[in-house]
C-alpha cells in the first residue's frame, strides 16, 4: 500500500510538472505570437528640417525627438507625391501615385482594386481605427473604398485657438484603446490637421517666438512677414507634437508601449510657395521617425533613402504578413532592427516622386506631371508639359485658393503676388510661378533649395542621361501612362465637396468658372 502511495505520489508530481511545463511552454508560444501595435502618426504639411532634433530654431518638439532618439531617425525619407491625399494612397497602398489611377489624385478616390495595410491587419484580427484626418480629401463612395483606412473616432472636441482642429486627438485615441478588445493589438491612425492652412495670423509670436531667429528659406523672400508666417506654421506643428506626447503617456498607462511600433512623419512639405505640391526637396522630403519599444536599441541616425510606398510592405513584414506582390514599395524592417546609423542598406540610394493634378487651377483641370528621381546627391526632374504654369494659371480662379491655385493662400504667397513686379520680389515670383525648363538637375548637398538648374550644363549631360535612364526603367517597370504617352488624370473626376453635385463630370468634358459656378461646354 505503501509502494502504491508512493507511485501515486510521484505520478502526481510528474503530472504536475508537466503541466507546469506546458503551460510555460503555452504561455512562451502566445508571448512570441504577440503581434505589435502599430501608432501612425502622420502631421499634415510639415517639411523634414522642422524638428527640435534637426536644430531648427523656436520650434520645440519633443516628443518626435523623444521617438527619434528612443528609436530610428531617418534622414532621407520621401513622400511619393507632395499632396494630401494621394501621399496617404501610397502610404495605404504601398503603390505609386501613377499607379493608383484617380487615387494619385487630390479629390480623387481609391478604387477597391487596391487594398490597404490597414485592411489588410484588420481582416487578421486587428482593431483598427483613427483620429483627425484620414485618407482625404477624397471621394469615399462607390465606386470607390468607403472605408480605405479604418473607422473614424472623432467624437471628443476640446477648445482650441482659432484655425486649429478642435477634435482631441489624444482623447480620442484614449477613448479607442479602453475600448478595444483587451488581447486584440491595434493599427491607430493619428492624423493632424495641422500645420495645414489657414493659420491664426500672429499665434507664433504671441506664444512666444522670436522672429529675428528663424531661418527662412533660400527660396523664400526673408522678411518680417514671411519670418512670422513661418511662426505660426511653427506653432501648429507644435500642435501636432503635443498630441502626440499625450498619445505616448497613454501608451504607458496601458502598458503597451513596449509592445508598439510608433510611426511619426508627414504627408508632405510645409504650405509655402515652392515646397507643398512641388516635386524639390521641401515639398516631398519628410521628418521620419519610428520607436519599436525594446526592438530598437535606440539612437540610429539613418540615411538610407525611404519612400512612402516602403510603409505598406515594411508594416506587413512586421506583423508576419506576406507582402502581396503588387506593392512597389520595399520593406526597410532590415535597416528598421539594425541599430546602425549611416548607410545601412547600399541598395536604398534612391527614391522616385512624382505629381499630376493637385488643385484645380488651370482650364480643364489639367495638373503639371512630374516624375524625379532623389539618388544620391541628386535630384533630377522631368517637367511632361512646361508649357503650363507649376502655379496655377494666373488668368484662372480657383474655388480653393483664388489665382496662382496651386498654392496655400497665405500671408506668404500673396506677398508675393501683390509684390511681383518689384525686382528684389520677382525672383522669388519666379521660382513658384513661372514657367519652367522640361529637365532639372539639382546637387541637393551644395544646393539645399535648389535654385540653380545644372540640366543645360555640358559637363552634366551624361549624368543627365544616367538619371533619365535608370528613372524611366522604373517608371515603365510600374506601368507609369506617362511612358506611353497618355494622360489618364486629365480626365479623371474631382470630387470637390464646395461645389454641386452636378458640376462633378469628368473634368475633360467641361470647364467650371469657378466666379460664377457656371460649366462652359
Amino acid at each position: 500500500m505503501r509502494n502504491k502511495y508512493k507511485t501515486l505520489k510521484a505520478a502526481s508530481g510528474f503530472g504536475l510538472a508537466l503541466l507546469i511545463v506546458t503551460l510555460s511552454l503555452i504561455s512562451c508560444e502566445k508571448k512570441v505570437e504577440k503581434k505589435p501595435n502599430i501608432l501612425f502618426c502622420i502631421a499634415d504639411d510639415a517639411s523634414f528640417i522642422h524638428t527640435s532634433i534637426q536644430g531648427t530654431s523656436q520650434l520645440n518638439t519633443p516628443n518626435f525627438d523623444r521617438v527619434a532618439k528612443q528609436g530610428v531617425l531617418f534622414n532621407n525619407a520621401y513622400s511619393n507625391v507632395s499632396s494630401c491625399a494621394p501621399s496617404r494612397a501610397a502610404i495605404l497602398t504601398g503603390r505609386n501615385l501613377w499607379e493608383l489611377e484617380e487615387g494619385g489624385l487630390l479629390f480623387g478616390g481609391l478604387r477597391k482594386k487596391f487594398p490597404t495595410v490597414s485592411n489588410m491587419l484588420k481582416e487578421t484580427g486587428y482593431a483598427t481605427g483613427y483620429t483627425g484626418k484620414g485618407y482625404m480629401p477624397a471621394s469615399l463612395k462607390e465606386p470607390y473604398q468607403t472605408e480605405p483606412l479604418a473607422p473614424e473616432l472623432n467624437k471628443i472636441r476640446m477648445k482650441v485657438p482659432k484655425f486649429i482642429s478642435n477634435k482631441d486627438y489624444a482623447s480620442n485615441f484614449e477613448d479607442f484603446l479602453d475600448k478595444k478588445e483587451k488581447d486584440k493589438p491595434f493599427f491607430f491612425w493619428f492624423g493632424s490637421h495641422e500645420a495645414h492652412r489657414a493659420y491664426s495670423q500672429g499665434i507664433g509670436v504671441k506664444n512666444g517666438k522670436d522672429i529675428s531667429k528663424i531661418k527662412v528659406p533660400g527660396f523664400l523672400p526673408d522678411t518680417d512677414l514671411v519670418r512670422s508666417d513661418i511662426a505660426d506654421y511653427y506653432y501648429e506643428i507644435e500642435w501636432f507634437d503635443t498630441h502626440l506626447g499625450l498619445m505616448i503617456k497613454a501608451l504607458e498607462a496601458s502598458g503597451e508601449l513596449e509592445n508598439t511600433i510608433i510611426i511619426v512623419t508627414a504627408d508632405n512639405g510645409m504650405p509655402f510657395p515652392r515646397a507643398k505640391a512641388s516635386c524639390y526637396d521641401y515639398g516631398t522630403h519628410m521628418p521620419l521617425a519610428i520607436y519599436w519599444g525594446n526592438k530598437i536599441k535606440g539612437g540610429a541616425n539613418v540615411d538610407d533613402f525611404i519612400s512612402f510606398t516602403d510603409f505598406a510592405p515594411t508594416l506587413l513584414e512586421a506583423v508576419g504578413l506576406d507582402i502581396p506582390k503588387e506593392m512597389s514599395g520595399k520593406s526597410f524592417l532590415n535597416v528598421l532592427l539594425a541599430n546602425k546609423s549611416g548607410q545601412v542598406d547600399a541598395t536604398r540610394n534612391r527614391v522616385f516622386t512624382g505629381l499630376e493634378r493637385h488643385a484645380y487651377c488651370r482650364p480643364e483641370g489639367l495638373g503639371y506631371p512630374v516624375r524625379t528621381i532623389r539618388k544620391e546627391d541628386w535630384l533630377y526632374m522631368v517637367n511632361f508639359e512646361p508649357d503650363r504654369y507649376p502655379g496655377g494659371n494666373p488668368d484662372f480662379y480657383s474655388v480653393h485658393q483664388g489665382y496662382y491655385g496651386e498654392v496655400d493662400a497665405g500671408p506668404t504667397r500673396s506677398y508675393l503676388i501683390d509684390n511681383k513686379e518689384d525686382i528684389d520680389v520677382k525672383y522669388y515670383f519666379d521660382l513658384q510661378f513661372a514657367k519652367r525648363q522640361k529637365v532639372e538637375l539639382y546637387n541637393v548637398k551644395e544646393d539645399p533649395y535648389q535654385l540653380k538648374n545644372l540640366a543645360s550644363e555640358e559637363k552634366y549631360t551624361d549624368l543627365c542621361d544616367s538619371l533619365k535612364t535608370e528613372l524611366f526603367a522604373y517608371l515603365k517597370e510600374t506601368n507609369d501612362p506617362r511612358m506611353e504617352g497618355k494622360a489618364p488624370w486629365d480626365n479623371y473626376p474631382y470630387y470637390f465637396k464646395g461645389l454641386d453635385k452636378k458640376y462633378l463630370l469628368p473634368i475633360g468634358l467641361r470647364d467650371i468658372n469657378y466666379k460664377t459656378k457656371k460649366i462652359n461646354k
